[in-house]
């Protein structure tokens, strides 16, 4: 009894016609569904979006008092990250039994089990070959006509991981939890990474066999607040730093990325410099260098490599991003690059410091 997989994603925000325009005009998704019900602004609350084999839904703040508070309390952000499963009673009855606390939904079928994870975020519970649905609002009708797009196509095609903040002390917890809970391997070995004064400490939770996976991370003590406490000091709470999603090739997915209006977060100098001879001969099909100008970093394990890059914050605060990543045979997370790779998000940090003092 454990999951297999990601089924899908559901943001709460403010405003889900404009989250949904976003992931639409900037991120290359299909708008396939909305909710019957519409809000104030006579729009729908809440939509459904799809790219590859990723799906995720908008949900928007006037659907209810709940997401209300939560969105009041955290801004934008990920409520719900959905796991496939064989069996979803037989889950549910295993992570009740190891402490995990029941969720109720107005969903039925597929969407009728779910369970609390970390901070306010749930885990809907969907069996194989099931549609998901959003959480609260259950009545979903097709989009119609979608709206205009002549953008290039992303070529997203499914999730890889959700990176997670949690708070200090408690990453041991949540590992063991889903691990008890949902049965997702714990990774061996945690891993401290510093960046220019700041630290934190990272572990990994996966699916037996699959390829999802939760990284967990934690503050640890530093002279510099790390972004891991920055995220949870903005977002009020333990929650998803960033969404990994999988290309098969990377330079041309942001390459469309850009043409459709999204930056990269630029690759350190520190990365530029020590990237020589560690890269020095692995075809990947482009040279380092020019990926680096994309904002894209490349790691190599025993296994293979992997190609990573970063977006800016997505939401309403400077929380939630999303990362673009491509494997070439390593399951791992890109142990040279990380501390890299948190260099980028920590110098948006300081650019968005500077530009708020």
């Amino acid at each position: 009894m454990s999951v297999l997989g990601f089924s899908h994603l559901e943001l709460w925000v403010r405003d889900a016609g404009a989250t949904a325009a976003l992931f639409h005009e900037r991120f290359g998704f299909s708008i396939d569904g909305c909710a019957e019900q519409l809000g104030p602004d006579g729009r729908p609350v809440a939509y459904e979006l799809r790219q590859g084999d990723i799906v995720v839904f908008v949900t928007a703040a006037s659907a209810g008092s709940e997401i209300a508070d939560y969105v009041g309390r955290h801004g934008d952000g990920v409520r719900d990250i959905g796991f496939l499963d064989d069996d979803p009673e037989a889950t549910f009855r295993r992570a009740l039994a190891a402490g995990a606390e029941p969720i109720g939904t107005s969903g039925e079928g597929s969407r009728a089990r779910a369970v609390k994870g970390f901070g306010d975020t749930v885990h809907g519970l969907v069996e194989r070959g099931s549609a998901p649905t959003p959480a609260v609002t259950a009545d979903m009708r097709p989009a119609g006509e979608p709206p205009d797009d002549d953008g290039p196509e992303v070529h997203l095609r499914s999730i890889d991981h959700c990176a997670v903040s949690v708070e200090a002390g408690t990453r041991e917890e949540w590992a063991r939890f889903y691990g008890e809970a949902l049965g997702l391997a714990h990774v061996p070995g945690e891993r401290k990474v510093e960046v220019e004064g700041s630290a934190f400490t990272m572990s990994t939770v996966q699916v037996p066999g699959g390829d999802a996976a939760l990284v967990l991370a934690e503050p640890s003590n530093s002279a510099r607040k790390s972004q891991i406490a920055d995220y949870l000091e903005h977002f009020q709470g333990a929650g998803v730093h960033h969404i990994a999603l999988a290309t098969s090739d990377i330079a041309r997915t942001v390459a469309a990325l850009n043409a459709r209006g999204v930056e990269m977060l630029e690759a350190p100098a520190t990365y530029v410099e020590t990237s020589d001879a560690r890269l020095d001969g692995l075809d990947l099909g482009a040279d380092w260098r020019e990926l680096a100008r994309l904002g894209v970093l490349v790691d190599l394990d025993e296994d293979g490599y992997l190609l990573q890059a970063f977006t800016p914050p997505i939401g309403d605060r400077p929380t939630t991003c999303l990362e673009i990543i491509q494997r070439e045979g390593t399951r791992g997370f890109g142990a040279h690059n990380v501390r890299d790779l948190y260099s980028q998000v920590v110098r948006e940090q300081r650019r968005r410091e500077v530009s708020q003092a």
